[in-house]
């Protein structure tokens, strides 16, 4: 059996069951576990299992999200078909689900773990305008500027949240230095670092390997 044949198989076993079920909103869905919230972020960090499912959930808040994992998986939209598709480790993207809220649901139809985290980005900060640093840019919009920072770019250079960050680390491993206070710390892959509006700091590779280093700044 393939793959895809397995994933229409589940997809047609979950329309006759669980159509009436309840719509919470992402944040309470069992398998959304929210691990870090402040004013201007609510982290969720989910892990589904293969043959695993979510129930309905709403989507309402401009969002970023991060695959840790490649996995495939289906996905349906409230009333509407099972979509089926494969997402890559490293891929991270935004979606302001506003005004377009979604309510759907997801099932993992692949042999191996899906691990991907939804930050979402609970309120602006309000600073004046802010010109992005100078990293790799994976989006810039109204509302937040997402990085990526690898072994060659994570080599110690200074720089300067000018609203809320968080940082989130895929592969590999980082020194972060919070310069003004002479803090250190070391994040491993899977782990994620708050950094206050204004704070100088630098990030240096750590590891020997590749490294995969995510950064979010709400404007």
């Amino acid at each position: 059996m393939t793959i895809l044949h397995r994933c229409l198989i589940i997809s047609g076993f979950l329309l006759c069951g669980a159509a009436a079920s309840g719509q919470v909103q992402v944040s309470k869905e069992p398998y959304h576990k929210p691990v870090f919230q402040n004013a201007y972020f609510r982290l969720l960090d989910v892990w589904l299992k293969p043959g695993d499912t979510t129930g309905y959930h709403i989507h309402s808040t401009p969002s970023a999200f991060l695959c840790h994992t490649t996995y495939r998986s289906s996905a349906q939209v409230q009333g509407k078909q099972w979509i089926t598709d494969t997402s890559k480790a490293g891929y991270s993207w935004y979606r302001s689900f506003t005004p377009d809220s979604m309510i759907h649901r997801v099932t993992n139809c692949d042999t191996v773990m899906m691990h991907v985290t939804d930050l979402e980005i609970l309120q602006r900060y309000g600073a004046s305008e802010i010109v992005p640093l100078p990293l790799d840019i994976i989006f810039d919009n109204d509302r937040v500027i997402g990085y990526r920072l690898n072994e060659t770019t994570a080599k110690g250079q200074q720089l300067q949240a000018r609203g809320p960050m968080l940082a989130q680390v895929l592969s590999g491993e980082v020194d972060y230095s919070n310069l003004p206070t002479g803090e250190e710390l070391k994040l491993k892959a899977g782990e994620f670092l708050y950094i206050f509006p204004g704070n100088l700091f630098e990030l240096r590779n750590a590891g020997k390997g590749p490294l995969q280093l995510f950064l979010y700044e709400v404007k």
